[in-house]
């Protein structure tokens, strides 16, 4: 993919951002950033957690969103001067194998759903440690790809579901594990060798009838599992499946009358070892 073009899923991830904002900036608000600090927002994507990091850190602090794709931070810095704290945020092309800055260079560093896309994560948090000051932190915000939308599936179908998205990762990654990293943080973080490790767990529900930006997000969801699955469900549960995933259908998943959908996240934070 051009570094310049946003990847497929961003309509997905920006519905995401939009439709589950005052959860996501309670996240950064309970970070234990302090006024002051700097902080490297790595794999920052569009820049949808700058400003909240920008407020966390107050008028002499400041955040530097780090990411690969320029046309991520084309749309970043169009974002950020929207802002109240245009002033504070600057964004930077780079990557785990090339940031442009000295170790030990920031207070924290934050990673918010872009481990399990990165380099194998033990690797990927030790480099983002080495560019922490003793003492400071690293906080990432990660998932469970396979688990972290929790849907009104059918039990059979949803067993089905899972099981061919399973089988499509494999058959796209060379480390499909790494779509399950929500589950394996503490371990992540302990062989990257942090300290006073802390989990947080948020679940995030939404109810018919749901308001824009989550069928924005779920719309996308639903569009890119059926990309990934259909193909891959025997006939009758894919006739089942399609009915459900397809907006045209009356079996709509999002128009039933008594939806839910749950969201969990997690939140972990390690301290570097002071010297």
């Amino acid at each position: 993919m051009p570094q310049d073009a946003l990847p497929d899923y961003e309509p997905m991830l920006a519905g995401y951002h939009s439709a589950f904002a005052e959860e996501l900036a309670g996240m950064v608000a309970s970070l234990p950033i302090r006024s002051g600090d700097l902080v490297l927002e790595m794999a920052c994507g569009d820049g949808a957690y700058t400003p909240w990091l920008a407020a966390k850190v107050g008028p002499s602090g400041g955040v530097i969103g780090l990411d690969v794709s320029t046309g991520y931070l084309e749309v970043a810095q169009k974002q950020s001067k929207r802002g109240a704290h245009a002033s504070r945020s600057r964004f930077v092309a780079g990557s785990l194998d090339r940031i442009p800055f000295a170790d030990q260079t920031f207070d924290a560093v934050w990673c918010a759903q872009s481990l399990f896309s990165l380099p194998e994560p033990v690797d990927a948090v030790t480099r983002m440690a080495r560019m922490v000051k003793p003492g400071g932190l690293v906080a990432i915000l990660e998932n469970d790809t396979l688990h972290q939308v929790l849907l009104p599936w059918p039990v059979e179908v949803e067993l089905a579901v899972r099981s061919a998205e399973w089988a499509a990762l494999r058959e796209e990654s060379d480390h499909p594990r790494k779509f399950y990293v929500g589950r394996r943080l503490v371990g992540v973080l302990r062989e990257a060798r942090l300290v006073e490790i802390r989990v947080r767990s948020f679940a995030s529900s939404r109810v018919a009838p749901i308001d824009a930006a989550t069928r924005t997000f779920l719309a996308e969801y639903l569009r890119d599992l059926s990309e990934r699955v259909s193909s891959r469900l025997d006939p009758t549960t894919r006739e089942r499946f399609n009915r459900l995933a397809d907006p045209g259908s009356t079996d709509y998943l999002l128009d039933q009358p008594d939806f839910l959908v749950t969201v969990v996240d997690h939140v972990i934070e390690g301290r570097v070892p002071s010297a």
